[in-house]
């Protein structure tokens, strides 16, 4: 049995994109869940891989693929760590299970599920793809988390490759079609995306992932009208997310109706609203309008929530010079020196005395 990937993996695309949001950290707990009760299944079916008539002759050295009482013996000393939370040791006896029975399934699938518990990607990656390449099967749902796992470690490429390997085996599949079409899009293999999103809109049409990803692709290909019909139908569909909120206010700066943006962005929360392209995007649109000290004061008070950040103090600095508040801006450029920007001290030396 292979596990079932997590439900809402890491997207491909950005968080000024609207969808880039590491979100594989929300799904860690429910993950040490899952292992338990993979082990426990394959603790009491056994492998489909393994021989159904190993015999007690059978030894390392002629097979393998683990004997079905080797893997429960294996599997329950490892659910007992895995209880505990205590992964070193069952990572220690997967290795060395694997290391005597290099080509069994089971035993590396569930290496990789704690792999990823233990937020070992690459090492789970690994795992995960040794599984596929042995297994006599397509295993598509362990093909769809080989590529949530390949998009994580930054191989977009080959994360495309398992989730078209993914859907090929299960066409009807909606998760498969909006995650290569994620990929595509990273990919800017826009065509293509689209194509995946008209399969998965087709599967799953009260998804809003879909329209959103098909707003940002028409956004970045300048169809306007169509990103606003996408974006429109992803808000109808979740209309609490302010990720939508922002793509539609970015959609309609880019109409030209900077106070529709401004209007969008002010009715989010300032929890959803305190983030570096939402607040410049905000900042824009003020100035767009002529509200240039509205648009300073923000990215000030942006700044100031965010001391540490170097541009964010820079960002603040260019925004009070345009209102001509000279004082106040340089005061922010020598913050943004002080705290390593690359520019700041070019800007600095280009100021009036």
């Amino acid at each position: 049995m292979i596990q079932k990937p997590p439900s809402h993996p890491e997207s491909p695309l950005s968080r000024a994109a609207v969808i880039e949001r590491e979100t594989i950290a929300l799904i860690l707990g429910a993950l040490v869940s899952i292992v338990l009760i993979i082990l426990a299944i394959r603790s009491l079916i056994g492998s489909t891989e393994h021989s159904a008539d190993a015999t007690p002759e059978t030894t390392a050295s002629q097979t393998t693929t683990a004997p079905t009482q080797t893997i429960e013996q294996v599997l329950e000393s490892v659910q007992v760590y895995v209880s505990s939370e205590d992964y070193p040791p069952a990572i220690a006896i997967l290795k060395s299970a694997i290391a005597r029975y290099p080509l069994d399934v089971d035993l590396r699938f569930a290496l990789g599920d704690l792999y990823m518990v233990t937020q070992e990607y690459s090492l789970a990656y690994e795992q995960f793809v040794a599984a596929i390449e042995h297994s006599e099967s397509t295993l598509p749902e362990a093909q769809f988390t080989a590529g949530t796992l390949a998009n994580m470690i930054d191989q977009p490429e080959m994360a495309l490759v398992h989730y078209q390997t993914a859907l090929d085996a299960d066409p009807n599949n909606a998760d498969y079609a909006l995650y290569l079409a994620s990929i595509q899009f990273k990919l800017n293999n826009l065509d293509e995306a689209k194509a995946s999103l008209a399969i998965a809109a087709r599967l799953a049409p009260d998804r809003a992932m879909i329209f959103g990803t098909w707003a940002q692709i028409a956004l970045r290909q300048n169809k306007l009208t169509i990103a606003s019909q996408q974006i429109d139908k992803a808000r109808q569909l979740e209309p609490t997310n302010s990720a939508w909120t922002i793509l539609d206010a970015k959609i309609q700066k880019r109409l030209g109706d900077p106070d529709r943006a401004i209007e969008l962005l002010t009715s989010l929360t300032d929890s959803n609203l305190d983030d570096p392209e939402a607040m410049k995007l905000l900042a824009e649109s003020f100035g767009m309008v002529g509200r240039v000290e509205e648009a300073a004061s923000r990215m000030m008070d942006f700044a100031t929530r965010h001391n540490e950040d170097a541009q964010a103090a820079f960002d603040a600095a260019i925004w009070l010079q345009r209102a001509k508040l000279m004082k106040e801006a340089e005061q922010w450029g020598r913050r943004a020196r002080d705290l390593g920007h690359p520019r700041a001290q070019a800007w600095l030396d280009s100021l009036p005395d």
